[in-house]
């Protein structure tokens, strides 16, 4: 039996058309791929953040005495540590933005005093050992108006409010690591802080952007000077997440007044805080 198989020959012609045709279809795969985008209705980031930290206490004791602590150089307490970091931006409108997130910001250290310190009612003295803990985490709300809102091109308004959650302990330590006595401290401090920000669009997936806020306000006990800002590059691995690296900076200065009350509340003192944060996160659009 003879063979029904044809050959037919490839012409010049008949391959450049094939080649045209797989171009078309990879130009078209090309313009689908995933775009940068300035308003996305809804996001979602998870970053793990390099947090460097400067921290001043001062917490008076019932007689209205205390000691300016260095947390780094008194007590030992690391200046760099891998944190977490989350944030969710949420867009209800073309112009209107707000955003939600917490940082955390948690410290413990044991470490041989260099000199007498006064924290709260105990006294420290110089050659004791002392476990510390410092949690500072700060959260965040951020509102945000854009007076330009171009496709490419996003400057606006930003108003940030917040908290910092305080929470530092000193325990003196003895033989064996025992403890002898302690003295801790809660305080949730209110911020605030306004400011302008602008986002940009570089090529199809890559954008960037930028922020900075201040303010120096009084409410009730708490006399506040707080610094932000910062600023991140984004890039659009796919329609649905997005990879940024960014940095941000917190400096706050926290005067804490005395009051007649009793009670921890009636604490006084001074709190002087920056935090930076370098950060590589995923951010995941619904």
């Amino acid at each position: 039996m003879g063979s029904n198989v044809r050959y037919v020959k490839q012409t010049p012609r008949r391959s450049s058309s094939l080649a045209f045709v797989l171009l078309l279809g990879a130009a078209s795969l090309g313009a689908q791929g995933p775009k940068a985008n300035l308003y996305d209705r809804l996001q979602v980031t998870a970053s793990l953040t390099s947090v460097i930290l400067n921290s001043s206490i001062r917490v008076d004791g019932a007689n209205g005495n205390g000691t300016d602590i260095d947390a780094e150089n008194d007590l030992g307490l690391a200046s760099n540590k891998l944190e977490p970091r989350f944030a969710v931006r949420w867009r209800p409108g073309h112009r209107h933005e707000l955003e939600l997130g917490y940082q955390f910001a948690r410290r413990s250290a044991e470490h041989v005093l260099d000199r007498d310190i006064t924290f709260g009612d105990s006294t420290y003295h110089a050659g004791g050992n002392v476990g510390t803990k410092l949690n500072s985490d700060l959260g965040f709300f951020v509102y945000r108006y854009a007076f330009v809102a171009k496709p490419r091109t996003q400057v606006g308004l930003s108003i940030g409010l917040g908290a910092l959650f305080l929470d530092a302990a000193v325990d003196a330590l003895g033989s064996g690591g025992q403890v002898q006595f302690s003295e801790s401290e809660k305080i949730t401090g209110p911020l605030g802080s306004i400011g302008v920000y602008g986002r940009f669009l570089s090529g199809d997936r890559w954008s960037w952007e930028a922020e900075a806020r201040y303010v120096h306000v009084s409410i009730d006990r708490f006399g506040a000077r707080v610094g932000e800002g910062g600023g991140a590059i984004r890039y659009a691995a796919s329609s649905r997440v997005t990879l940024e690296g960014g940095y941000g900076l917190s400096a706050i200065k926290v005067d804490v007044a005395p009051t007649t009350s009793s009670g921890s509340g009636s604490r006084s003192g001074l709190i002087k805080y920056s935090l930076q944060n370098v950060r590589l996160g995923v951010v995941f659009i619904p």
